[in-house]
């Protein structure tokens, strides 16, 4: 009779060590990245470039920092972790940068430098130093195992917490006990009572107060209202005289009142239907328009959530009976209701958060839901003149898709330009027309008048704008939003060329740099060259796979920051179930034995998950399976290939961030219109085609 082999504490301490660094990783992470973003008004060009450094410092940790007593490095992570954070509230007063003004790339880049650096370094250091203190074979696979377990029970967490609403800095003091707890060597029922006070410090926001210290500092010499959490990360209401403007990151999105755009929003449909007797408005809430609206007219002002209406005050607010809160794509999706008109108000076009508005796919819902003479009115910010290349293809793209789907468009030039639409339209949108029907309805405006209508219809601005709208325009990939953030850059003084920058030559010779330090690493050794190299191609085209879900995510749902834990989480729990397959693969009785046969699995599966997204998907879920499966493929191919180096263990882990570092940038180059969406993937599907024979060749 056999007895059981007695648990080793140490094994059991290392092992918990790691799911700790998961989850308290994968929250920091989450939190850190709403930070940025909303410091830099919620554009996706800055969470890849989050995405990129954090990636390049943990990797830099993960090299360099190994051996070290984790229980160290945790404490020092509960300092980091609040206190790094108070760089994103601080660092624009410190530069100068005054409230409502767009956050500069390079205050952005080294705003992000200083606050990931230590944070980061810590981080690589944990995974190399809890794995090099583990016995046996297949230490940076069982770390890996257990790091990304953790990461899920923290994605989990993340996405409960806000989408109940939670603020960042209260989440980040939990974790920032989650640490302590990870770093105190005691009986697990005290870490049980440490971690429910943790909770309650959570539940009643004990770091509120602190965020709203931070953002009274953020925001002098205006006076700072509240802020609240929502899908744009978070909202801020700041008062200055007589006017309250709403906040989103760094970035205003409202004025309340303002009546001279609410004017205009409002009049040039109503003067193309002035029997509209139900309307729906998109971005053109009543503190615009509202007190323009005859009576009779049935309104409803569509919100994007209702955190909007704890900053506003009462006065400037529908009834209930007139707003929806609910996302305005969802929304025309599945109402059943009816309008005579759909305004719809478009800003800068900053993020893919404002491009779900602008899309085929929201045009044909909005057409749906029409009468059959109604009219959608879609105003974007222009300007009168010759516009530059970047906003003539968000205009011309617009325009083509509006012809597409209504058989009347119309335009009005101006500082907004505003096209109506519809299939029956029964007016010629000239000057003389527009004044008669003014005359007619006997509109009382002292801004809205006849005068500024032969302004806005004169003949040569309409030419000259017809002009511009028939020439042809590059057609971009479905994630490309490259020419709304050239013209949001070029605000900066400089032209928008992050594409000089971040483009297939750049990629090519960073990648060609990275190969040849993985050549060196290797010690020239052809084998061991080759399982870096299948770590490097697994790390590449799982982060791709991943950012692009991230994308998508956005582009149909619009609540990527909300959902952003559960997303990485199932992404690493995917890593979690391919490591541990990859780590115990050897011991099935069934499977064929060949340390080659997971990097071969994983191989075959990017190649299919590619080939998948080049479908375009258009389900959520189907997107949280691709993220899943991209996990579960890294997680296989990274323990299969990283045995070799159990001496190492950092040096894998180090190749595998490098790689999603360059899929990052290649992310990001698919954004910016820098890389062509498809061509990405075909090429991913090559590589994995030739490393699956490279692999093949190399079992015999």
């Amino acid at each position: 009779m056999s007895l059981l082999q007695k648990p080793d504490p140490r094994r059991l301490e290392l092992i918990s060590g790691a799911f700790y660094l998961g989850l308290i990783s994968l929250s920091i992470q989450v939190s850190y990245a709403r930070l940025a973003v909303g410091f830099a008004g919620g554009n996706e060009v800055y969470l890849s470039l989050f995405f990129f450094f954090w990636l390049f410092f943990t990797s830099t940790g993960a090299f360099f920092i190994k051996k070290v007593n984790p229980s160290r490095l945790f404490l020092i992570l509960a300092f980091l972790t609040p206190v790094s954070a108070l760089v994103f509230f601080l660092s624009p007063r410190i530069a100068g940068i005054i409230p409502g003004q767009l956050i500069p790339p390079f205050i952005y880049t080294i705003t992000i430098i200083i606050t990931l650096l230590p944070i980061c370094l810590i981080n690589g250091g944990l995974f190399s130093s809890i794995a090099s203190n583990i016995k046996g074979s297949g230490r940076s696979g069982r770390t890996y195992w257990g790091e990304a377990f953790g990461a899920l029970i923290g994605g989990v967490i993340t996405t409960i917490y806000y989408v109940s609403g939670g603020r960042d800095y209260s989440f980040l003091i939990f974790i920032a006990f989650v640490c302590l707890i990870a770093f105190i060597r005691t009986k697990a029922s005290i870490k049980a009572i440490v971690f429910i006070a943790c909770i309650m410090l959570l539940v009643f926001g004990a770091g509120d107060p602190l965020e709203n210290l931070l953002l009274k500092i953020r925001f002098r010499p205006y006076i700072f209202l509240k802020s609240v959490s929502g899908r744009l990360v978070r909202y801020d209401s700041i008062k200055t005289k007589r006017i309250t403007s709403l906040y989103s990151g760094g970035i205003k999105i409202a004025d309340f009142p303002d009546e001279i755009t609410g004017q205009e929003l409002f009049y040039w449909p109503y003067l193309v239907k002035p029997d509209m007797s139900n309307i729906a408005l998109v971005r053109a809430e009543s503190h615009m328009v509202d007190r323009f609206i005859p009576s009779h007219i049935k309104r409803l002002y569509i919100y994007p959530e209702r955190s909007w209406r704890e900053l506003i005050k009462p006065e400037y607010l529908p009834s209930d009976d007139n707003c929806q809160v609910n996302d305005p794509v969802v929304f025309f999706r599945e109402t059943r209701d009816r309008f005579d008109a759909i305004i719809l108000n478009l800003g800068p076009l900053l993020s893919l958060y404002d491009y779900r508005l602008e899309t085929r796919r929201f045009f044909g819902f909005c057409k749906d839901k029409l009468t059959g003479d109604g009219v959608l009115s879609v105003s974007v910010s222009a300007y009168d003149g010759l516009w530059c290349d970047d906003l003539k293809q968000r205009l011309v793209s617009i325009y083509n898709i509006l012809k597409d789907n209504f058989i009347n468009v119309y335009f009005i030039p101006g500082q907004k330009i505003t096209f109506i639409c519809g299939d029956n339209i029964d007016i010629a949108l000239t000057s003389e027309e527009l004044i008669n029907r003014y005359n007619t309805l006997q509109i009382d405006s002292p801004y809205f008048n006849p005068a500024l209508i032969r302004s806005r219809t004169n003949p040569f601005k309409t030419n000259q704008v017809q002009a511009q709208l028939n020439q042809p325009v590059r057609i971009t990939g479905p994630l490309s939003i490259g020419y709304g953030l050239s013209y949001y850059f070029s605000q900066f003084g400089f032209k928008y060329n992050l594409k000089r920058i971040i483009n297939l030559p750049v990629l090519t010779i960073i990648t060609v740099i990275i190969l040849f330090l993985i050549l060196m690493s290797s010690g020239f050794h052809g084998k061991k060259f080759l399982q870096l190299l299948n770590i490097f191609y697994f790390g590449v085209t799982s982060f791709i796979l991943e950012i692009i879900v991230l994308f998508y995510t956005q582009l149909l749902g619009g609540y990527l920051y909300i959902a952003l834990g559960i997303i990485l989480g199932l992404f690493m729990i995917g890593m979690a179930l391919g490591a541990f397959l990859g780590t115990h693969y050897n011991k099935h009785p069934v499977l064929p034995k060949n340390k080659y046969n997971g990097s071969l699995v994983a191989c075959v599966l990017f190649v299919l998950l590619s080939g998948l997204l080049l479908l375009t998907p258009g389900r959520e879920w189907i997107l949280l399976m691709i993220v899943t499966m991209a996990g579960f493929a890294g997680g296989l191919g990274f323990t299969s290939s990283s045995k070799p180096f159990d001496t190492k263990p950092g040096l894998p882990y180090a190749v595998d961030l490098g790689g999603a570092m360059i899929g990052t940038l290649a992310g990001l180059a698919i954004l910016i219109s820098a890389l062509p969406f498809r061509s990405v993937f075909y090429i991913i599907c090559l590589l994995g085609v030739v490393l699956f024979a490279t692999n093949r060749w190399a079992r015999k």
